[in-house]
């Protein structure tokens, strides 16, 4: 059964993975419009000093844990990381008949993830994929976006804008009937331009430095602050949990 927790008094729930996934497809399909997030260490982090970032995750409808770190904190957890949700849920909306949108990332990298897509999904419905130009004022557009989500009849979209951009506006979004699903670079990875850090360094909470190799420039400045933030932060944690 899912239960709610928090780490570092950010809200992330835990279960296993067979519930998250099936919450989220009962989610796709109660006609409202819902959230689910995949949080890290970075998100939980940033959650403490963005109040945005930090309401984004109070009103999901559902808070996966993605990093390992979080899963070792919580105990009794599966580990649900947007990247893998991502092929999963494509899989289960075809055998279910869910329409799917993609949203967000760049056109070439959409335009790649759908060739894969269709190649490996051949009956499942990609009925919309929209990238917004880099910069775009997303809140602007707003109303546009919705519209054409709206229309479109998908019953997941997946966003991927990079959290915290992701989270602040799936949270914004209303009047769309589907399950909104923020998976950062995931469109990316299913389309071969990145890689996953192996299976090994998972487990051993090492896939924050396979991706900062990748990309040093951007992530470099981001895990130092996040990760030592965190670190500074993990005893106390783990003696309020012990107390508990």
């Amino acid at each position: 059964m899912i239960r709610g927790d928090r780490i570092l008094g950010a809200r992330v729930d835990a279960g296993r993975r067979s519930e998250f996934l099936e919450r989220i497809l009962s989610l796709a399909r109660s006609g409202r419009t819902t959230r689910v997030l995949f949080a890290n260490v970075h998100m939980v982090v940033e959650s403490r000093r963005d109040v945005a970032l930090r309401n984004a995750m109070e009103t999901a409808d559902l808070v996966c844990p993605d990093g390992m770190p979080l899963v070792r904190l919580l105990g009794g957890t599966d580990r649900l990381e947007g990247m893998a949700a991502f092929p999963e849920l494509l899989g289960l909306a075809e055998e279910r008949g869910l329409p799917v949108a993609l949203f967000g990332s760049s056109p070439e990298v959409l335009a790649l993830a759908i060739d894969k897509i269709r190649l490996d999904h051949p009956f499942l419905e990609v009925v919309l994929s929209l990238a917004p130009p880099f910069g775009e004022d997303l809140e602007a557009e707003r109303e546009r976006h919705s519209e054409l989500l709206r229309g479109s009849g998908a019953r997941l979209v997946f966003v991927a804008l990079g959290c915290p951009r992701q989270e602040i506006w799936m949270e914004g979004v209303e009047n769309v009937p589907a399950c909104f699903l923020g998976v950062g670079n995931a469109f990316e990875i299913h389309a071969g331009l990145r890689r996953r850090a192996p299976r090994w360094a998972r487990s051993l909470c090492l896939e924050w430095l396979f991706r900062l190799v990748q990309e040093p420039r951007r992530l470099g400045p981001r895990y130092v602050s996040t990760n030592l933030g965190f670190l500074r932060a993990l005893p106390r944690e783990i003696l309020a949990r012990r107390a508990r």
